[in-house]
């Protein structure tokens, strides 16, 4: 696998992430020549585990990107590309244009795998902990809180019902609300009630104990709220700066909206992963990328490949019904 940047491309795949590593594996397979422009940014490199993938479970994230990469290395059509795309833009004519740290690069089609980012709370010990008994992903490491006491870091409407999926593990579930004024409306501290969650109306000031021996939450009063692991959920923002340069349609959260076949609304323009709808997991984010690949790279049947070496993919038979 190449490192350096092309001019001109079939695929541009932004996001090299899990669900963008997928997409490029595919175009691989399909002998489409396609640069990877990898920010180094994935959601989940502060986790110490990912979970859920079947025959590798767990693995760190890590390892799945360094083996992904790898795996690569076998398709020569394949560029990875260690930077940032910054513009993009499609021409009269359909073709793509990006700035890629500086430079341009064109290409029939685009692959837009660039993810969320996670609003993360503001309080002491924060970075020492994130990922080992501090997370944002109650599917991802629920498992591992089962039986525990577990707190709820996180403001907004939603939080009620996160709090309630991490009962699906916890012994217990408490909810410290970032305010010392009362949170939530009756209606919400009633069903939290009838469920067994607490609410401790209080600002989380630090972390207490050791990486992977969390004693708890301290609050800004001094108050110590018990706890084995800690949750947070504030917000998470799509990164959809080049999805809007292209006029993309975006859902009410900010994510790319994409059909069945993870086609966006601009013709030769996909997207998957975590930046569309629907349950944000690993395995999921994979499966995304490989159906946005192989459409991406079916989509360009009959069309010869642009720069690719060793060899260009043959020109496809067109067929047409009788």
């Amino acid at each position: 696998m190449a490192f350096d940047l092309p001019s001109a491309v079939d695929v541009l795949v932004v996001g090299g992430g899990p669900a963008g590593l997928s997409a490029a594996t595919w175009l691989g397979r399909y002998q489409r020549s396609t640069v990877v422009v990898d920010a180094g940014q994935q959601r989940n490199l502060s986790a110490e585990f990912a979970h859920g993938l079947l025959g590798r479970d767990p693995t760190t994230p890590g390892e799945l990107l360094a083996e992904a990469r790898a795996g690569l290395e076998q398709y020569p059509q394949v560029v990875l590309h260690h930077g940032r795309a910054t513009a993009l833009r499609r021409d009269e004519g359909g073709l793509f244009h990006a700035t890629v740290d500086g430079a341009e690069i064109s290409a029939e089609r685009v692959v837009l795998a660039t993810g969320v980012r996670d609003q993360v709370p503001e309080v002491a010990g924060f970075a020492d902990h994130y990922g080992i008994d501090v997370h944002h992903c109650p599917a991802c490491d629920g498992y591992a809180a089962r039986g525990q006491l577990v707190i709820i870091l996180g403001s907004g409407m939603h939080v009620p019902a996160y709090a309630a999926e991490l009962l699906d593990w916890a012994d217990s579930v408490r909810v410290v609300t970032g305010t010392t004024e009362p949170a939530f409306d009756e209606e919400q501290r009633a069903v939290l009630a009838d469920y067994g969650v607490e609410v401790v109306d209080g600002v989380a000031e630090a972390l207490i104990g050791a990486p992977g021996a969390l004693a708890g939450v301290q609050l800004a009063d001094g108050e110590l709220v018990e706890g084995d692991k800690v949750f947070f959920s504030y917000a998470h923002h799509p990164t959809n700066d080049l999805a809007r340069q292209l006029g993309c349609e975006l859902d009410h959260e900010g994510g790319i909206a994409v059909n069945g076949f993870q086609l966006t609304s601009v013709d030769g323009v996909y997207a998957a992963g975590d930046i569309t709808a629907g349950l944000q997991l690993v395995p999921i984010a994979i499966g995304k990328g490989a159906a946005a690949g192989v459409a991406c790279a079916t989509s360009l049947r009959g069309h010869r490949t642009t720069g690719a070496a060793p060899a260009p993919a043959p020109p496809t038979r067109l067929f047409t019904a009788r």
